[in-house]
């Protein structure tokens, strides 16, 4: 390999399969000598084991360490699980406003993070709660308002910082404002430039100049580039991000596997434009031949012209920079920071929208929708934690969340023939249509049901009859527990809706 193509590489962050680095993958990763890595689930089966993996990765490096990344955000998009501390979503934060709270959810990630062994965290999410339709995003971002998540993420990042772990703020230059999601298709954002800056850009432009790290998003913005996506733009990545902002850190694409790229320019065209228009690390997630030839082609644009060489290597001096300054990792038995305090957030953030009074769980029954292999109302269904847990003395219906015929009549019948109050579990119904007739029926049969929106409260928008609405933000552990204590009067909502709902 030649020194350019070495060069090429530390541009470069992959992703593998596995819990374990086989002779011929260990092998390949020492040669190719990649920036850095990044883990998902599929690498991760407990702690002991991906701090085996984490410390084999940096054993393949002879002198400089990897960046080790891990997307830890808290909510859905957790990769470490079994025991670490369950973090819920941050809009769950966003609903108590609390920064010093902020904080110490930074240093709690960043305590999991690196006793794990990784070095950088793909988080906080800077992008809005900004568009009700929004899967991609929706409970992973603050809250809708740009300042209020500035400060909130301020402060996470600031814990994360304390606790050794470098902060990626994402997705410059905001992702809230599109319902489209960037792994299955390219969004685009048509907005006049100024109400960008207002909005969606001033978390960035707020913290940016001082921040080690940002991640780009895969969208068109049009009012900035009308014909790239951010990631490839030189125009955002350079004119906006350093020129304007001033961000003098590490610039990483997102994965460039996803949909929005690979299925346009391609993923290793793609990267040797992402690097020229002024990205310094490419993700090439799931596919190491991939990021070979990425490696390979960021090479011979360099031997073409296409892509300056002193370019390629501004941006691997950045990485280098990061790499050097990142932190050793925690002994695996180091005591948490903060023991419990997925529960503390969970707990101030459960939010009484409309009504809602105390239940006896001896005469109510809750209703969940769950995601099942099968059609009909039987099936197996995604576990999630369950009320019931928390109140055996309830009891429990479960349908599919998108829910036929026969199940919305089941559920129509078990209401009039208990006579129980039903708590109605929404699980993102606005993207389900059967979802919500099953609700809207279960609120015609019982006016006092209890309707929880057990992710976004956008859900609460489309059943405005519904007397008695809270938002929980999450459907862990912790938001199951916390809503539990409001539900059956063991304690007060005292959260705040972080987002605007307006009836339809």
């Amino acid at each position: 390999m030649t020194d350019l193509e070495r060069l090429a590489r530390g541009a470069i962050v992959v992703g593998f399969d596995g819990h374990r680095l086989s002779g011929d993958l260990a092998e390949r990763l020492r040669e190719n000598a990649f920036a850095g890595y990044l883990l998902f689930a599929r690498n991760v089966a407990s702690f002991a084991q991906v701090r085996e993996l984490t410390d084999a990765l940096r054993a393949l490096h002879d002198g400089l360490a990897p960046s080790v990344a891990i997307d830890q955000e808290g909510g859905r998009v957790t990769r470490l699980r079994e025991g670490a501390q369950t973090i819920p979503p941050m809009m769950a934060l966003g609903a108590t406003g609390d920064r010093a709270l902020a904080r110490r959810v930074g240093e709690s990630l960043a305590h999991d993070v690196r006793r794990a062994g990784c070095t950088v965290d793909y988080a906080p999410v800077l992008d809005l709660a900004a568009d009700p339709m929004s899967g991609a995003i929706g409970t992973r971002a603050f809250a809708t308002d740009p300042l209020e998540v500035a400060e909130l993420a301020s402060a996470v990042a600031s814990g994360l910082r304390a606790g050794g772990i470098v902060p990626t703020f994402k997705h410059f230059p905001g992702h809230g404002s599109t319902a489209d999601d960037s792994h299955l298709m390219l969004p685009v954002i048509d907005m006049v430039e100024r109400a960008l800056r207002a909005r969606d850009l001033l978390p960035f432009a707020r913290l940016l100049p001082g921040a080690q790290a940002v991640m780009t998003a895969h969208i068109v913005v049009r009012a900035l580039d009308p014909i790239h996506p951010a990631t490839l733009s030189r125009r955002i990545l350079t004119g906006v991000l350093r020129d304007e902002l001033g961000f003098r850190g590490v610039c990483f694409t997102d994965c460039m596997q996803m949909d929005a790229i690979a299925r346009g320019i391609g993923t290793v065209e793609g990267v040797v434009a992402a690097i020229a228009a002024g990205a310094d690390c490419a993700l090439v997630s799931h596919d190491i031949d991939l990021a070979v030839k990425a490696g390979d082609a960021l090479a011979n644009a360099v031997r073409e012209g296409r892509l300056d060489r002193a370019r390629l290597e501004q941006a691997c001096e950045r990485v280098r920079v990061l790499r050097e300054a990142q932190s050793t990792p925690l002994p695996l038995d180091t005591p948490a920071p903060y023991p419990g305090i997925g529960r503390e957030v969970a707990a101030r953030a459960i939010t009484a929208v409309r009504g809602v009074q105390t239940l006896d769980p001896a005469t109510s029954i809750v209703v969940s929708f769950q995601s099942s292999t099968t059609e009909g109302a039987q099936g197996t269904f995604d576990e999630y934690p369950s009320l019931r847990g928390e109140a055996p003395a309830l009891h429990e219906i479960v349908l599919s969340l998108q829910p036929s015929d026969a199940e919305r009549a089941r559920l129509v019948d078990t209401l009039a023939r208990t006579n129980r109050r039903p708590i109605l579990l929404a699980r993102r119904a606005r993207f389900y249509p059967e979802q919500m007739a099953a609700i809207h029926a279960a609120l015609d049969a019982r006016g006092d049901a209890v309707l929880v929106a057990l992710r976004e409260p956008f859900d609460l928008t489309w059943f405005p009859q519904a007397r008695h609405a809270i938002a929980a933000y999450g459907d862990d552990d912790a938001c199951i527990a916390a809503l539990a204590g409001v539900l059956f009067g063991r304690c007060e909502p005292v959260g705040t809706l972080p987002v605007g709902i307006a009836e339809r």
